[in-house]
């Protein structure tokens, strides 16, 4: 009976109390010539009283198993409920694990962009030229169709600053200047010094500047 569980040990047990305590009862009933003899009747007793302490025994066997699984399940629903929280620990690392990369590398490049920048200063004069032809030429604020994705910008990009009218016209002045040869240039001058009337000259640097008499 070792290797059958416990609840097929009982069942065995108790099909043998069964049929022990039904030769008990035919025994009784049956006519005195057919009787069992009083050896074989005590061992028949004998025998139902040992099945009854085994079976006893196995009853108990059988409570302890209970308790025990039981138990087992308490330690499966405790360890339900750690396996949940482990996993939304290791979800909550990994977002965290995430945002951290994320934010290195975010970082490292502000880094790269402010080494490049301090290698490369700009000048305040410059951006504040810059800024003054953006205001005088563009807007500073989207048109009010404008979405998302729209290509259009509220400030010229360089190939729209050289193709607009600063750009052309202060090009268009330095060819001129070039072109033109010393006496013209010179008759120019001294004309305008004379009325008092100032010419625009585009600059090298691309400042346009006012040529006044005196």
């Amino acid at each position: 009976m070792s290797s059958l569980s416990t609840r097929d040990t009982l069942l065995t047990l108790i099909d043998d109390v069964e049929i022990i305590a039904r030769q008990l009862v035919d025994n009784s009933i049956s006519p005195k010539q057919q009787r069992l003899s009083s050896q074989e009747l005590e061992a028949i007793v004998q025998l139902l009283i040992a099945k009854d302490a085994e079976l006893k025994k196995t009853i108990k066997v059988a409570k302890e198993q209970a308790a025990v699984e039981q138990v087992m399940a308490g330690v499966k629903a405790e360890l339900s409920k750690v396996d949940s929280a482990i996993n939304n620990l290791e979800q909550q690392l990994y977002e965290a694990h995430y945002g951290l990369c994320t934010g290195i590398y975010q970082a490292r490049q502000k880094l790269k962009s402010i080494g490049a920048a301090n290698k490369r200063p700009v000048n305040t004069e410059e951006l504040i030229r810059y800024a003054q032809r953006i205001s005088s030429t563009h807007a500073v604020s989207a048109p009010s169709n404008w979405q998302q994705g729209d290509s259009r910008r509220p400030y010229p990009t360089d190939l729209e600053m050289r193709a607009g009218f600063l750009g052309q016209n202060g090009q268009l002045l330095h060819n001129q200047g070039h072109l033109s040869d010393p006496l013209s240039r010179h008759h120019h001058h001294s004309d305008s010094a004379q009325s008092g009337v100032g010419v625009f000259a585009w600059q090298p640097t691309g400042e346009c500047t006012i040529i006044t008499g005196g």
